[in-house]
């Protein structure tokens, strides 16, 4: 036995001095009480030290278990898989008696496809992973802490080595610390039939308008083919090249004019008549053209152009779109250096191409301004949305200001059809999403219910007041599906009656129907129109355009309330928000006001004074930003403040006809909105930054080169850069130097799709200059890699101590250090002292005579054995009594026979025997005996 902390030991001593000298100061125990007290205590300290030590039990390894490897990527053809599959099946075959064997299949991500036993066959694969990635690492470590105690352990990769993902050499060396060795069998040694890769597309990070641009791809083959390259600009084709490739690398240049600046994105696509996989055929790079400034404008109803022909007329590039056109990749965002959204409703675009904006914005230094309107704001739908922390102001108004109380009521279809899968999540989860943000929106005096319609109605949160809104959001969440279809007149019969005894001033009905499945719709306008008479407003959410959405447009109708139509479950937040906000009369405020200027803002220097706005959405100012307007309620109107790298802006009134007639034929609504547009516009960076970057695995490496305005390195740099993903979330990059004025730094690149590298710093005036680039992962690393790696193999194995296998038999050779296992002792040393605790107590608390007992129990022992002797003797005396009396009686006439009555004579007495005086106790007490008996017979 050993320890793994024996200084612990040393405690015994001052345990041993401290039971001495309490046994010597304790008085009044009797001395064999004392001693087994004492004992008890001095072996519960003694397991208590002893288990503080860390006691182990080591005895030597017997047998081996090995875990195999197998490569399950996409990169590995059917035929090493075979092969693969075979070596393993021939090495199992070969292990001893006492070795056990494990099969961990992998990919980017690893499982245990057979448990470490006593296989001896390998079976068909039935693990599935993702083969989009090679992760030997994180196979490495799942194998590491899937060995047995009581075995030597080895593991034996069998793969191509073509690492895409984490760091297999470092994950070696942590198992040669945990004594296993690594062994190794490559895939993949012979060349594919013909394979072809697109492996970059090389462009300037930079250009001016009107500059050539050349485009250079670099193409791998593995045979001597044609093909045709194409090149296209934004998704625009601009070139089609004729090309021939020979075995190897082969470098294709391409040139191109841009008249029009922006952040443009050129993508390669190869066709080749000989390929065996054409996933890799395809390459993307980046390029930003520099020129004017430009601003994106989104609106609901892109018609309205009073704001674009205003800022085209002072010298602006303005892009008006409607809703279709909200960018829906990274690198579309980067072409403005500033996106205006002049009332275009959340429920038009996704969460993603929010987050999208939000990212821009936060780490690329685009410019950010929400103008108001009818569909901006809480009565756009963007409360609790990514948009609404971009905003300077907070959307969450019922929390600050008085408005009526209010009582809300959703019924949500819970169907079947909801239990469908949409972004990932079902349908049902989405609806329970847009009730919780409901109910996040609503002031504690307000009250809510939610219930659930199928073949019968439920509440899942009865109504009750919004004041502990966790509560009502966990009741929210039990929302889940059930069977047949949402049926319309029994779900408005139960809203009606719960609303009409609702106290509320404002009382509202929310319907989520399916707009292809609605039954029982007979009745529902009467109901709908009685509602409305008892002041209960009615709107209807009708997810897809189907057969009955002309139905539930005319039931919103009927009852006062909106229609939405919701064509992806992923807008019932932003339209249940939006529509809870405008029915209860807490998202518009209406009436002619003048503006309430304050000096000293940049936007508004020179601006004349204003006309009347006549309404305006209702918000509150967030703590940090900064407040240029406020309507005659001294609400905001004008806010802006800096959102990371970029500006936003808030506008709460409109830039249309309706809320601001009187501004569109001001003499200053073009300077004034020219005026905010460049306050929060991207600002270019004074110094000079060329960032090139090159795909490595599953990292990218950047390289970035810095000069000044002179054209000299700079070699303190002071610059940020971050990196934002195609998922839209950001990081910054640490940088080293390499030379002057040149940098370099990597990052994590697994996800596909665009990324965009900014490069902030500080400007004099304040706040921060930006310069953008970027670069592209068109598909997984994987498919870019089809030769064997076999010195990384060779280095992980080296790393383990292992080596090549030439056969299946060598997996089974003794391991050079077998080891030991080691078994923790501490807690049976701990029980021990558990199972003493108890009876210490009670030797000292309880006193039990011992000795007395023992010294009863030994005397009952002896008066036991002495009366199991006598009793034999006195069996035998009575037998020959009655023997003797039986001989006694006299054979007369047998009954029956005519004679007289039969007289038994009376046994004659026995001659007495008086012992002498010398006689024992027992003869004496026997003697006494006799004659009681003898006198009583007389008697």
């Amino acid at each position: 036995m050993r320890f793994s902390d024996p200084l612990y030991l040393l405690l015994l001593l001052p345990v041993a001095v401290g039971l001495w000298i309490s046994f010597r100061h304790v008085h009044g125990m009797m001395r064999s009480r004392k001693w087994v007290s004492f004992t008890l205590r001095g072996l519960l300290m003694s397991a208590i030290v002893v288990a503080l030590a860390g006691p182990e039990a080591h005895r030597p390894n017997e047998g081996i278990c090995t875990i195999f490897l197998l490569d399950r990527s996409d990169s590995i053809s059917d035929v090493d898989r075979k092969a693969g599959e075979q070596f393993i099946d021939e090495a199992l075959k070969s292990l001893g008696s006492k070795d056990e064997a494990a099969v961990v299949a992998f990919g980017r991500s690893s499982v245990i496809d057979v448990a470490p036993g006593n296989a001896r066959r390998l079976n068909r694969i039935l693990s599935v992973v993702d083969g989009s990635g090679t992760n030997l690492a994180g196979a490495i470590r799942l194998a590491s802490a899937s060995f047995p105690d009581g075995k030597a352990r080895r593991i034996v990769m069998v793969s191509d080595g073509n690492e895409t993902l984490g760091d297999a050499v470092e994950a070696a060396t942590v198992a040669s610390g945990e004594n296993i060795q690594i062994d190794h069998v490559p895939l993949g040694l012979k060349d594919r039939a013909a394979e072809v890769a697109v492996l970059a597309t090389e462009v300037p990070s930079d250009a001016r308008v009107g500059q050539p641009i050349d485009i250079r791809v670099v193409v791998d083959s593995t045979v001597e083919t044609d093909g045709i390259l194409t090149i296209d600009r934004d998704s625009v084709t601009v070139k089609k090249l004729g090309v021939h490739l020979t075995r190897g690398k082969n470098a294709i240049v391409a040139t191109d004019t841009m008249d029009e600046p922006g952040f443009h994105r050129y993508r390669a696509t190869l066709l080749v008549n000989q390929d065996t996989d054409n996933r890799n055929n395809v390459g993307a790079g980046f390029v930003v053209v520099r020129g004017k400034p430009k601003v994106l404008i989104l609106q609901s109803d892109p018609s309205r152009s009073q704001l674009a022909s205003a800022l085209r007329e002072q010298g602006l590039q303005a892009d008006l779109y409607g809703p279709e056109g909200v960018p829906v990749r990274p690198e579309q965002l980067q072409n403005y250096d500033a996106v205006l959204f002049n009332d275009i409703n959340a429920a038009t675009m996704t969460e993603r191409q929010m987050k999208l904006v939000q990212a821009a914005v936060r780490d690329s230094g685009v410019g950010y301004a929400m103008i108001g309107g009818e569909n901006s704001f809480l009565p756009g739908g963007y409360y609790a949305t990514p948009i609404a922390d971009v905003l300077p102001v907070d959307l969450n108004i019922r929390q600050r200001k008085t408005f009526p109380s209010t009582s809300i009521l959703i019924v949500a279809d819970a169907s079947g059809s909801m239990g469908m899968i949409e972004d990932g999540f079902p349908k049902i989860r989405l609806a329970a999403k847009a009730a919780e943000s409901t109910v996040q929106l609503m002031s504690p005096i307000d009250r809510v219910g939610v219930a659930g319609s199928t073949d019968g109605i439920e509440f899942v949160a009865r109504m009750q007041v919004a004041s502990d809104k966790a509560s009502i959001i966990s009741q929210i969440r039990k929302l889940d599906v059930g069977g047949g279809g949402i049926y319309v007149k029994p779900s408005m019969d139960f809203a009606e009656e719960v609303l009409n005894a609702e106290p509320s001033k404002v009382r509202h009905f929310i319907l989520l129907a399916d707009g292809n499945d609605c039954d029982d719709q007979d009745g529902c306008i009467e109901v709908a129109q009685r509602m409305r008479r008892n002041r209960i407003t009615v709107s209807v959410v009708s997810i897809g355009d189907g057969k009955d959405v002309l139905f539930l447009r005319g039931l919103a109708a009927a009852g006062g309330g909106r229609f939405y139509l919701a064509k992806r479950a992923g807008q019932l937040p932003a339209i249940f928000t939006q529509d809870a906000s405008v029915m209860s009369r807490s998202a518009i405020e209406e009436g002619a006001f003048l503006p309430k200027v304050y000096a000293g803002s940049d936007i508004l220097r020179g601006i004349p004074a204003m006309p009347a706005l006549y309404a305006y959405c209702l918000t509150d100012s967030k703590p940090l930003s900064h407040v240029d307007m406020k309507t005659g309620k001294d609400d905001p109107l004008l806010a802006t403040w800096q959102y990371g790298l970029g500006t936003s802006l808030a506008f709460t009134s409109d830039a249309q006809p309706r809320w601001a007639r009187q501004w569109i034929g001001w003499d200053g609504f073009g300077p004034f909105w020219a005026q905010a547009t460049r306050a929060i516009s991207r600002r270019a960076t004074t110094n000079q930054y060329q960032v090139t970057t090159r795909h490595d695995g599953s990292k990218a490496v950047l390289d970035l080169k810095a000069y000044d305005s002179v054209g000299n390195p700079i070699n303190s740099l002071g610059a940020e850069v971050r990196i934002t993903t195609p998922s839209g979330e950001s990081r910054p990059i640490n940088l080293s130097q390499r030379s002057p004025g040149a940098y370099e730094g990597s990052f994590d690149a697994a996800e596909l799709g665009s990324y965009v590298v900014t490069v902030s710093e500080d400007a004099a005036g304040g706040g921060k200059r930006i310069s953008t680039s970027g670069f592209a992962v068109p598909y997984p690393p994987e498919y870019k890699r089809y030769r064997a790696n076999r010195p990384l193999m060779e280095r992980v194995s080296r790393a383990a101590g292992g080596r090549e296998l030439s056969g299946p038999a060598e997996a089974a050779r003794p391991v050079s250090n077998p080891g030991f296992s080691i078994s923790r002792l501490w807690p049976s040393f701990l029980l021990f002292a558990a199972v003493l605790l108890p009876f210490d107590v009670a030797s000292r608390r309880v006193a039990i005579p011992l000795i007395e007992g023992l010294q009863r129990l030994v005397l009952w022992l002896r008066r036991r054995k002495a009366a199991l002797r006598e009793r034999p003797v006195e069996q035998l005396e009575r037998v020959d009594r009655l023997r003797k009396a039986k001989e006694r009686i006299p054979k007369g006439p047998a009954p029956g026979d005519g004679g007289g009555p039969i007289s038994i004579p009376r046994p004659e007495r026995r001659p007495e025997i008086r012992p002498t005086p010398s006689g024992s106790a027992s003869s004496r007490l026997l003697e006494a005996k006799r004659k009681r008996h003898d006198s009583d017979k007389d008697g």
